[in-house]
């Protein structure tokens, strides 16, 4: 018995959730891949050419559930239902081009694979018909949901060796060059591997003060700016931050508040973290709590009252009888 193990893309608000087995990003990439006399890293940038390939998706779909099982340049496997495209890229950002765009259209697909370098993203189509080109969802690692298989890392391996052909004493200037490109290596070597920097948790932290709600999160997690989404009810907010922000402030108007703050950049994937606040106390009670204490407060100051008057009306009849009963007793001795 074969067991498969699918991967699963559901972001929260994404209409459709996604699986595919790893195998699928392996089919996606080979497809766009080319041979190369030097390995990529050692052709400089403004030499390098981006690579595209392209082709379509095929699987099966269940209500909001896609399962996504083949990707083929031109042809339909048996069985399977067409759901989208695919574009792979050998570098850049994850992205739909308006070809591409057209190209989903034409095919009336219900999602996209975007595979670009090491970064993956699915688009979807959403309840009214439109696309989010601009940006997945949810970005992921080709790493992360793939493993490399055996062939293609003997290639990598292949790929860094040496060249074949050694360089000769006579050809000075192979070395002064080569001397010169060390100097350019550590300014390059961070702008490519910052991607794959570790980062810092957003760890989004909720407090009241004085009828404010006050928003903070993890210092530098938002080095390259940011997006705060603030839902209230049936209302929903949202807020660029600028890069190096670690906090922000809003007043409630309900009793359920939900934050969720993300990273603004492309580059490295999606990175979020959301959080609730619940007040204990709901909105516009408190006024309400304390007229009814003050009006207690007087009902108990009148019933005071009442009873004062009362032992002196009692006071005043017993005064009265009294000088009566003197009255009476004064006529009688006449």
């Amino acid at each position: 018995m074969v067991t498969v193990h699918y991967r699963r893309w559901c972001p929260p608000q994404s209409p459709l959730r996604i699986e595919f087995p790893p195998e699928l990003l392996h089919d996606v990439r080979l497809m766009n891949a080319q041979p190369a006399r030097l390995p990529l890293r050692w052709i400089p940038r403004v030499n390098r050419v981006v690579t595209q390939s392209s082709g379509l998706l095929f699987g099966v779909r269940q209500e909001n559930e896609v399962r996504v099982l083949a990707a083929h340049a031109d042809k339909s496997p048996d069985g399977l239902s067409p759901l989208g495209i695919f574009v792979c890229r050998a570098r850049g950002e994850v992205f739909l081009t308006d070809d591409d765009l057209a190209s989903f259209e034409k095919q009336q697909g219900v999602l996209a694979l975007v595979v670009a370098g090491g970064q993956a993203g699915f688009f979807v189509r959403e309840p009214d018909g439109s696309v989010q080109a601009i940006r997945s969802h949810e970005e992921f690692r080709v790493a992360d949901a793939a493993t490399r298989p055996v062939a293609e890392r003997a290639d990598a391996t292949a790929e860094r060796r040496a060249p074949d052909r050694p360089w000769r004493g006579d050809h000075v200037w192979k070395r002064v060059a080569a001397c010169a490109a060390l100097f350019l290596v550590p300014a390059g070597a961070f702008a490519y591997l910052r991607p794959l920097l570790p980062r810092l948790p957003i760890a989004v932290v909720l407090r009241e003060e004085a009828g404010q709600l006050v928003i903070g999160w993890t210092a530098g997690a938002l080095a390259e700016g940011g997006r705060l989404e603030i839902r209230d009810g049936s209302e929903r907010n949202i807020l660029m931050l600028r890069a190096n922000t670690s906090s922000a402030t809003y007043r409630p108007k309900g009793d359920d508040v939900e934050v969720r703050v993300s990273t603004e950049t492309r580059a490295g994937g999606a990175h979020w973290e959301a959080a609730r606040f619940a007040s204990r106390t709901p909105r516009g009670t408190s006024g309400t709590l304390a007229a009814s204490g003050a009006l207690q407060d007087r009902i108990g100051a009148l019933m005071l009252e009442a009873q004062e008057l009362r032992r002196s009306l009692a006071e005043g009849q017993a005064r009265t009888q009294a000088l009566a009963a003197n009255l009476a007793a004064a006529t009688r001795e006449r």
